[in-house]
């Protein structure tokens, strides 16, 4: 089979996994849901409390597309700032709304690289910003943690006595002949391979396409060490954005009579956004949601249905927020023009 059609089952069997595991969790989650008690919720919900959910995360956005353009200037990456934000959110735009498993941040980076001459450095820094979010959102949920919900009691508690890998082995012991079986099959593919392709020449392509990637992410690197307080300022701006969005989440849960102290809010949230980021399921669908009505039943005792519903409002805020980004993509203006 041909390396581009078998790239392509890759990608296509990757949609499929991540489309299964985004039904099973999202049936996993409302399977148990009272609909005549959802729908009480929601009308108890304040329009306006909604609306200004969506509102907090569209300045979340032009947050970031500011970071991102301060990252850029710093590497004498010159765009216009409304050009960050417009990419900003139809990055937003394609994470939320097209199943596939190139992200909003490969988008971005893809149409940034158009606009200038340092297309790999463009890219490297929209890696760079995307990190800086995820550690502002760590350090967030840490900082929440440790400051509120440390001490109480069935959270994350361990049994010491008891290691889980070590019994999960001692239950499945693993036989040698497969790790022999493992070994040939692995030898056998790779005299396939040194059959079929140069080894020389590939690995030298490769190296020469490493070693140009290692040069330019050295002098992305530089422009964080010489200048510590962007980094400073891009924690500041990932933190106070997040904590307005979780502050709007919260009025949310007020209107809904959700019974959770605040600052479950503040450790929740940051902490599912955070294995959100993994590419399990498409936008993280089911992930996202049974995450929250999981920590928040458990360790903050609010209602299922109520904080199924306040899980639906955050997305139902993010694909409202992000639609900005559609109109970008149909007027084109992400595009560079001619001439410039």
């Amino acid at each position: 089979m041909p390396a581009k059609e078998t790239k392509s089952v890759k990608k296509y069997l990757s949609l499929i996994f991540r489309i299964i595991i985004a039904v099973l969790a999202c049936w996993f989650l409302y399977r148990k849901i009272d609909p005549d008690q959802v729908a009480e919720a929601f009308n108890r919900l304040q329009v306006s409390t909604l609306v200004f959910a969506v509102l907090c995360f569209c300045i979340g956005l032009c947050l970031i597309g500011l970071r991102w353009w301060v990252f850029m200037r710093a590497q004498k990456i010159y765009v216009p700032f409304l050009l960050a934000i417009k990419l900003t959110f139809l990055g937003q735009f394609f994470t939320n709304f097209m199943p596939s498993a190139v992200g909003g941040d490969l988008l971005r980076a893809w149409y940034i690289s158009k606009h200038t001459d340092k297309r790999l450095q463009a890219a490297i820094g929209v890696a760079a910003d995307r990190l800086m979010g995820l550690a502002g959102t760590m350090i967030l949920a840490f900082s929440s943690f440790m400051l509120f919900m440390r001490d109480k009691e069935g959270f994350f508690q361990v049994d010491k006595k008891e290691n889980p890998l070590k019994t999960f082995f001692s239950n499945h012991p693993i036989p040698t002949h497969w790790f022999l079986i493992g070994g040939f099959i692995l030898l056998g593919i790779l005299i396939l391979f040194t059959k079929k392709f140069d080894l020389r020449k590939f690995f030298n392509k490769i190296k020469t396409i490493f070693a140009h990637f290692l040069q330019q992410t050295y002098q992305v690197l530089l422009v964080y060490v010489y200048h510590p307080w962007i980094l400073l300022f891009g924690l500041v701006i990932s933190i106070l954005m997040q904590m307005l969005v979780i502050f709007s989440f919260w009025l949310i849960g007020r209107d809904l009579d959700m019974h959770a102290p605040i600052y479950c809010y503040f450790v929740f949230f940051p902490m599912m956004w955070i294995i959100g980021a993994l590419p399990l399921s498409i936008a993280g669908i089911g992930i996202l949601e049974g995450g929250l009505v999981f920590l928040f039943v458990r360790f903050a005792g609010a209602s299922k249905d109520l904080v199924t519903v306040l899980a639906l409002c955050q997305r139902l805020a993010w694909v409202i927020g992000s639609l900005p980004g559609m109109v970008v993509h149909l007027m084109g203006a992400h595009r560079k023009k001619e001439g410039q």
